[in-house]
């Protein structure tokens, strides 16, 4: 009984307290003055475990300066990447290949360039965060009408990777179609000066390839968004057992703008997000400060983990499902972070402003305090650590892959506690994108986070329901992946997912013909290089490789590689009975 109220506590106090915190490290260190460099992401780790490097870092703070750093970059032939000031992705789009390479960081390209009333638009440097174009918008009465709900983003980083809120109206939730003009810095020759700035404007047909390109065509110095005025919004959330999610999932899209659902496999439940928009005469000043984005004690983090990690190690399943039942209780409790005042919440529904409810994550809100206190996910301390597996599928055949999963929950039905604890699955709506490495089909994004071992070599609790989860998605139901998350092997040979992947590849050959801005990731990803699954010892424990023998798992832990139980075309890491 005292091990229940301990654990229960520890989970309340983790999801309610909100406090100042450390703001996050720089993702670029170097050891001497911009040179000799590391990089990594906000997780401090890549899916491959692999430190990369660069010869050095430069800040331009102006479009002139960045057309003359990436000139000298281009006549000497180096290889160049993109870095943002919280590099937020976890894939290798950051690394330069070598040792030598050279990092453009977009930190200081912070400006909002012009805002124009009028005709709604607003133009801003690609180092602007998601949260200072909200804000900057919102000054003068317009919006971005749809975002990714995590504000730590640039503007440059989010189109790079495709990111997204969640929308099936209107152009959609991908923030890159409602792009109306962007300026890129990319190579040239000689008789350009080795660099020039292109501008691309709804006519032309590159602007499809530059608006998700994953940092490959050059450094983006500016984005002109079209805006919306702005508008207040109505959100309540409904909680149903999961029983006909298949159902339900295809048409709630449609029903609801802002539509999104979350949902708890192993407790059938599904939480349904009713999300419109209202008149402005509407009563609310209602605000959503997400709470596993606020900011928490060290402590709090630590003794989380801790239990976590005593959980696998036990492979104590009905701990994971206690745990996960008070962390969804308490986020229900607390209506996820919704305030109807911006100081209490009081009751459904909660009406407020659109800017005060899209996006959010004031754990960035930091001063230094030593790390007392932090983002949770800060590899500075003992805090999360995870895995995430982000798809889309489309709307056709999504119903066909809830009844999957839930087929495999009725199998093993403490299998997804787990990720219960992270809050479950998100379910957010995506329409079809012009863009040739955007969406291709209407479809819903399903974004899964989970415990990751600090040990590479150890297998988790259910390992290989997730891994089935994973292929049943990729190989059975053709899912594209979000560019900016997930393991490895969500990524082997996806270009040919893409009708318009060659028109994007003749883009970036015209952009960058030397490949300065690509690297050994990005080719792989882009079919120019051998796939991106790395064959090895336990290599599908990382996600680095789907299991095609034993020693791909752990035999000397008992996870041996074996068909999935409902998709017999998988193969997973399996323990032995």
């Amino acid at each position: 009984m005292f091990r229940k109220l301990l654990l229960r506590e520890c989970f309340i106090f983790l999801l309610v307290v909100s406090v100042s915190c450390t703001p996050p490290a720089e993702p670029v260190e170097c050891s001497t003055k911009d040179s000799n460099c590391t990089i990594t992401n906000s997780y401090g780790m890549f899916p491959d475990r692999a430190i990369c490097r660069a010869g050095n870092v430069a800040y331009p703070k102006t479009e002139q300066e960045l057309v003359s750093v990436v000139s000298v970059a281009t006549e000497a032939r180096r290889k160049m990447k993109v870095v943002t000031r919280f590099s937020h992705s976890i894939p290798k789009l950051v690394c330069p290949d070598g040792h030598d390479g050279l990092l453009i960081s977009t930190k200081n390209l912070n400006r909002v360039v012009k805002t124009d009333e009028a005709a709604m638009t607003m133009t801003v440097e690609s180092g602007v965060t998601l949260r200072e174009l909200i804000n900057e918008a919102a000054k003068v009465g317009l919006a971005l009408p749809y975002a990714p709900y995590w504000w730590g983003l640039t503007i440059g980083g989010l189109l790079g990777t495709g990111a997204h809120g969640s929308s099936l109206w209107g152009k959609g939730s991908s923030v890159h179609d409602h792009v109306v003009e962007m300026r890129i810095v990319s190579p040239a020759g000689a008789d350009e000066g080795y660099a020039k700035v292109r501008v691309l404007t709804e006519r032309d047909k590159d602007l499809d390839a530059a608006k998700v390109s994953l940092g490959v065509l050059g450094v983006v110095s500016q984005v002109t968004f079209k805006l919306e005025p702005m508008f207040k919004r109505s959100i309540t959330y409904v909680t149903k057992d999961d029983n006909d999610l298949g159902d339900e999932a295809v048409t709630f899209g449609n029903l609801h703008e802002f539509a999104d659902i979350l949902w708890y496999p192993s407790q059938r439940k599904a939480v349904y997000r009713i999300d419109d928009r209202v008149s402005t005469d509407a009563s609310g000043n209602g605000l959503y400060d997400f709470t596993p984005f606020r900011s928490t004690l060290s402590a709090a983090l630590a003794l989380t983990r801790l239990t976590e990690e005593t959980q696998e190690s036990l492979r104590d399943a009905n701990g994971k499902c206690l745990g996960a039942k008070v962390t969804v209780s308490t986020l229900q409790t607390t209506a996820y972070g919704l305030t109807n005042n911006g100081v209490i919440f009081t009751g459904y529904p909660v009406i407020g402003f659109h800017n005060r409810f899209q996006s959010s994550g004031t754990c960035l809100d930091s001063r230094e305090d030593s790390l007392i206190t932090a983002c949770a996910w800060d590899p500075r301390i003992k805090g999360e650590f995870f895995h995430q597996t982000t798809f889309s599928i489309s709307l056709s055949v999504v119903k066909s892959f809830i009844q999957d999963v839930q087929k495999l929950v009725e199998l093993e039905p403490k299998s997804l506690c787990g990720l219960e604890l992270y809050n479950g699955i998100l379910m957010r709506y995506v329409k079809a994108s012009t863009a040739y490495l955007g969406k291709q089909e209407d479809a819903i994004d399903f974004d899964i986070t989970y415990y990751r071992s600090k040990d590479p070599t150890a297998p988790r609790l259910y390992e290989n329901i997730l891994e089935e989860i994973e292929q049943m998605a990729l190989f059975k139901y053709g899912a594209l992946p979000h560019w900016g998350k997930n393991r490895n092997l969500v990524f082997d040979g996806v270009i040919q997912k893409y009708k318009n992947s060659g028109e994007f590849l003749k883009v970036k050959s015209k952009y960058d013909p030397w490949g300065l801005f690509s690297n050994e990731w990005t080719d792989q990803i882009l079919g120019l290089k051998n796939g991106t699954t790395m064959l090895k010892e336990g290599c599908a424990l990382e996600g680095l490789c789907v299991c095609s023998e034993d020693v791909h798992c752990a035999p000397a832990k008992g996870y041996l590689c074996r068909p999935g139980k409902i998709f017999q075309q998988a193969r997973v890491c399996t323990r032995a009975n």
